[in-house]
């Protein structure tokens, strides 16, 4: 099994594929790789999007840019997940969004609009539709999300909303982000330094503890 394979099938993409279905449909469809150095632009804004990105290494970060100057995370993906298939799939440009390899990372491209287009007879063409559109629909709640992290009003409630989401993905009050402060606070839409505050008087007041990048809270939701 050739290690791409064995990457696309750790892929929801390629849920509930066999190593044969999936040969099989890159052999149907096409595909190419590429692989980015860290820090390297994939995409930038009026960039036309024509392929679907799958990450089989790395680290793509999904950035936006303010009037001001300021860089702020939209989304982070990691390996098997999607970057572009939004705007891939609708043929809109990217009219705002930096993907940049935060690692170097490795890429494999799908022309997806045109696969959707025209769906073969084979059984994984089913699978394959059925997961993209539930990757789609994970988007979608995925930016929710991410808006009401944004609308709360104080950093600490913005910092809680994170954690909060963050433990009922894992299923756990104990869990690892993959942030670091920076990030973190180009996430939050706030200064690195404000973060790094307001982090240390949330473990004072015993509401988190952290340990690196580990947390785990004190006084969490029912998850």
């Amino acid at each position: 099994m050739s290690k791409t394979i064995q990457n696309l099938l750790k892929s929801e993409l390629f849920s509930d594929f066999s190593p044969g279905e999936i040969s099989a449909f890159l052999n149907e469809y096409g595909y190419f790789e590429r692989s980015y150095r860290k820090g390297e632009e994939i995409y930038g804004p009026g960039d036309t999007i024509k392929n679907t990105g799958i990450i089989l290494s790395g680290q793509i970060n999904v950035v936006q840019i303010s009037s001001v100057g300021r860089e702020g995370i939209v989304v982070s993906e990691f390996p098997g997940e999607l970057i572009g298939q939004a705007f891939s799939i609708t043929g809109q440009h990217n009219s705002f969004a930096y993907f940049i390899a935060t690692v170097d990372t490795d890429i494999l491209y799908l022309d997806i609009r045109s696969i959707l287009s025209s769906p073969g007879k084979n059984p994984y063409h089913i699978k394959f539709i059925n997961n993209i559109t539930r990757i789609l629909a994970g988007t979608n709640i995925q930016l929710n999300k991410k808006i009401q992290l944004l609308t709360q009003k104080t950093l600490r409630e913005k910092l809680m909303t994170f954690f909060t989401q963050t433990a009922a993905s894992t299923n756990s009050t104990s869990f690892k982000i993959n942030f670091n402060r920076e990030q973190l606070a180009s996430y939050v839409c706030a200064e690195r330094s404000s973060v790094c505050r307001e982090l240390g008087r949330m473990q004072d007041e015993g509401m988190i503890i952290m340990d690196g990048n580990n947390v785990t809270l004190c006084h969490p939701p029912e998850l």
